[in-house]
């Protein structure tokens, strides 16, 4: 507001300087309309209007009008920074806390597409946003000292302004419609593209991706087409809006000249006003028009965030547990959209000790271990730890005590350092605990044969290690990182035989130390485990120590003869 009214009276301060520049009679309340009343304040302080006291009072103007715009374009940057950054973060504390079962029907794409592409177009989105704000506060403050100078010609500018909008607002609504489809493909286009990725291999393999890269394309022409239509609509816009704008003066200064009879001078004066707001015009229906645009990305970003506002885990409950010690589970079932994963299920697994989960595929095996870990919460049943409903836990404090390895090793491209760390500062007691876990992992004679030792990148997904390596790398992390309890999800199942032997020596180690979990199918990486469980249909059908179940169990039996386990 303060720009542009700096900049409207030095505008309308030239009127008065030609008129005494070239002799002429300067009679302000002819010649400015109602702004005379700033002439007349700039008398009454005892300062003469002439060409030099006109000409520093338009150096001061403007000099005032660019600090303000010094600050203005420093505040808008600011609010710019500090609202992208606090919806980006806030989007991604969110995610962290949705619940795993919610996240399991997350759509992967859309998630990417929020977070980066969305939160692109989104910044652009806002910045037109307040810009637009600007040039609407400028554009209306020109029309003020306007109708000040002349009231009849703004009022008729005004007049066919606001007929000139019906047009505008048809191309809005159509653009608006059409980001808002481009913001959907988007979505669609990232979930196809995160597939094609996860499953190159087989794609390559079986000559697939020509395929589907065909699907991939109709979604691209149908992403392109929207954006087509919003270059037109923009072309429409642009290509129109000033014709319109200049027909509009001419009539109005038409009319006024041959049936107002008005002075001519206070018309200029406006019209210099009205034409200087006619460049804020244009402005603001450029930047509107960016808005509208990009609008799509708040609708996507306001979507996710509804999304995983609805999804939240609340870890602000319970109390921090001191140390995880007896597990137990008291006649547990659980249930996933409507279909029984597991049933009725009663069990105690003792501090130190190393239980194993067997069974056929779709047991439960994984589930169970899930439950334990507070990843879904029991349909029917409690899981106490020391006595304590896990639900009357601090889910934060608890999960930071639990180490999880799974068959697919978790491995970041980053220096082996942060992989074990998960980034920490490498302080002295850092760097010593580093190594400590590489020992126990046995890893610490593999890193300091590398040129690099624990500076060495691993690449995408480990690409530049083993499988054993990586493996060893996920167990080096969670000893690392001083866990209680540690669980092993089928973490040998994709290694070889002597690699296995290697992760199996290592697990040994680790009993009596941690209270390991392994889910295994293979029986030669559990036949140490203190307590052993065969899940079938759902349930625990029998449990003991390898001796015992060869013993007591068919079905385990059945299983040993399947693997020719010797």
């Amino acid at each position: 507001m303060l720009v542009g009214l700096l900049d409207g009276i030095g505008l309308s301060m030239f009127i008065p300087l030609l008129s005494i520049a070239f002799g002429g009679k300067n009679d302000n309340s002819q010649s400015l309309g109602k702004l005379h009343y700033f002439i007349d304040a700039l008398q009454k302080t005892g300062i003469s209007v002439t060409v030099s006291s006109v000409l520093v009072l338009l150096i001061v103007l403007f000099s005032l009008k660019g600090l303000m715009r010094y600050f203005q374009m420093q505040y808008m940057a600011q609010m710019r920074f500090s609202f992208i950054t606090k919806i980006r973060s806030e989007l991604l504390n969110m995610l962290g806390n949705v619940k795993y079962r919610d996240f399991l029907q997350l759509d992967s794409g859309t998630i990417q597409n929020s977070l980066l592409s969305e939160m692109t177009r989104l910044y652009g989105t806002m910045s037109n946003y307040f810009w637009t704000i600007q040039y609407a506060v400028m554009v209306l403050t020109y029309i003020v000292l306007a109708f000040l100078a002349n009231y009849r010609f703004a009022f008729l500018v005004i007049v066919g302004a606001a007929l000139s909008n019906i047009l505008y607002k048809k191309i809005f609504s159509n653009t608006q419609k059409a980001s808002i489809k481009v913001s959907q493909k988007g979505n669609q286009f990232n979930s196809f593209l995160v597939q094609a990725i996860n499953h190159f291999r087989y794609l390559k393999a079986t000559d697939y991706f020509r395929k589907y890269a065909a699907r991939l394309n109709e979604v691209i022409k149908e992403t392109e087409d929207m954006n087509l239509k919003i270059g037109r609509y923009q072309a429409l816009s642009e290509g129109t809006k000033e014709p319109i704008a200049v027909a509009i003066i001419c009539i109005v200064v038409y009319i006024q000249f041959y049936f107002f009879k008005g002075n001519m001078n206070s018309v200029f004066v406006s019209l210099l006003l009205f034409y200087r707001s006619l460049t804020q015009l244009s402005q603001l229906q450029s930047s509107r028009q960016s808005f509208i645009q990009n609008i799509g990305s708040m609708y996507a970003i306001s979507n996710m965030a509804e999304s995983l506002q609805a999804m939240q885990e609340d870890t602000t409950i319970g109390k921090p547990v001191a140390n995880i010690g007896t597990i137990r589970l008291e006649n547990v079932s659980l249930t996933y959209d409507s279909a029984p994963v597991l049933e009725n299920i009663s069990m105690k697994v003792e501090k130190n000790t190393t239980i194993a989960f067997i069974g056929e595929s779709g047991s439960g095996k994984t589930s169970l271990a899930h439950l334990m870990i507070g990843l879904f919460p029991p349909t029917k049943g409690n899981v106490f730890i020391d006595n304590q409903n896990l639900q009357n836990i601090n889910i934060h404090a608890y999960r930071n005590k639990i180490g999880y390895i799974s068959q697919d090793a978790v491995i970041f491209n980053d220096t082996i350092f942060n992989n074990v760390t998960f980034f920490d500062t490498p302080l002295e007691a850092n760097i010593q605990r580093f190594w400590k876990a590489l020992q126990l992992a046995s890893l610490s004679d593999f890193v300091q044969s590398l040129p690099l030792q624990e500076h060495t990148v691993l690449g995408d997904n480990g690409m530049l290690i083993s499988g054993g390596q990586k493996q060893r790398i996920s167990i080096a992390r969670e000893l690392y990182k001083e866990c209680e309890l540690l669980i092993l999800d089928e973490a040998t199942s994709a290694l070889d035989s002597e690699t296995e032997n290697i992760i199996r020596e290592n697990i040994e180690q680790l009993q009596g130390k941690y209270t390991i979990i392994v889910i295994a199918h293979r029986l030669s990486t559990v036949k140490k485990a203190d307590t052993i469980y065969l899940l079938k249909n759902k349930k625990i059908t029998a449990s003991g120590s390898f001796e015992e179940l060869l013993t007591a169990s068919d079905e385990f039996k059945k299983i040993i003869n399947a693997q020719a386990f010797q």
